[in-house]
């Protein structure tokens, strides 16, 4: 039997620019996590609490908390300011988690759509609709993942009290149990929602959003202070394998545009890679065109009515 732990990365909202007054949260939105096999969750879930006790042991003492009620959210933890004053803490930290997920056989999870640029008046593209879609979605490709392993699944994930999550998991249940979806009968429940601050292994699906979020920002927001992103999932990403249908959906012209998890550990902005691809495109048409019109002009009024017939078929 396989787990999956699941949570959020990105923001569900519109998004328009950084610099926008208003709409400038984030590019992305989408669900990611991780999978492992049952018998290895007990010893993953306290390998994450070791570590994050000791990276952490100061604020833990500072506060006067009790390490197993409490939790560090990733957005709180890699920032780009403690990345600057406490890499040297935090990367050895991250590199030891995920060799350990990676030597459990666990595999890392994400699906995301970057959101159509705009206000929900311009997209038609409601917060409600895209959560609901991305999650049943995750919770297609997590199914289709166990039945391909041949295991059974449950799907964890953080609490939240908002009207969409309660709306989007009340939605699974129509794919869950939707009889022609023979990939999804690999899950045994509708996802079960818990409390973080008491499961170090949802605390870990956290922190793996927080990486997807900063990577995601940096390749598809039109400015980005996580540069340093790129670096760190370059160096965990040889350490725990990610799942083969994990993919950011781009909102490219070119509707099959993707962006897969060997493109996000790269230098190179997957926007800017896709602005090159769609210009090479349109300069390919335009020669295709000119050489048609060229033919046009040196054909014979026959022929010149077919290839105007198959232009107007294009």
């Amino acid at each position: 039997m396989l787990i999956a732990y699941l949570d959020e990365f990105g923001h569900q909202g519109p998004y328009i620019r950084h610099d926008h007054p208003k709409f400038n949260t984030h590019p992305v939105f989408g669900y990611a996590g991780y999978i492992l096999p049952a018998e290895n969750v007990r010893q993953m879930g306290g390998y994450f609490e070791y570590v994050k006790e000791h990276l952490l042991a100061w604020e833990i003492e500072r506060l006067k908390v009790h390490p197993k009620r409490w939790e560090k959210k990733g957005s709180k933890l890699l920032t780009t300011t403690n990345i600057e004053n406490y890499g040297e803490e935090i990367n050895p930290a991250m590199n030891r988690i995920f060799r350990k997920l990676g030597e459990l056989d666990g595999r890392i999870f994400f699906f995301g759509q970057q959101k159509p640029i705009g206000t929900v008046k311009e997209t038609n593209e409601t917060s409600q609709a895209r959560e609901e879609h991305c999650l049943i979605q995750s919770i297609n490709r997590l199914g289709t993942f166990a039945s391909k392993a041949n295991q059974k699944l449950m799907v964890i994930m953080d609490a939240t009290d908002t009207d969409n999550r309660e709306r989007a998991v009340a939605t699974l249940g129509k794919t869950i149990y939707y009889r022609q979806n023979k990939e999804n009968r690999s899950i045994i429940e509708i996802p079960v929602q818990a409390d973080s601050r008491l499961y170090g292994t949802i605390q870990l699906a956290d922190w793996i959003c927080a990486i997807l979020g900063r990577l995601t920002d940096y390749h598809f927001a039109e400015t980005s202070a996580f540069g340093w992103a790129v670096d760190m999932g370059q160096n965990l990403a040889p350490l725990c394998q990610t799942t083969n249908n994990s993919i950011i959906w781009s909102n490219s012209p070119s509707k099959d545009s993707r962006c897969f998890p060997n493109q996000l550990v790269k230098t190179t902005k997957f926007w800017q890679s896709e602005a090159r691809a769609e210009a090479k495109k349109n300069r390919q048409n335009q020669r295709n065109n000119q050489m048609m019109q060229n033919m046009l002009d040196a054909s014979s009024p026959e022929l010149q009515k077919k290839l105007e017939q198959i232009r107007g078929n294009r």
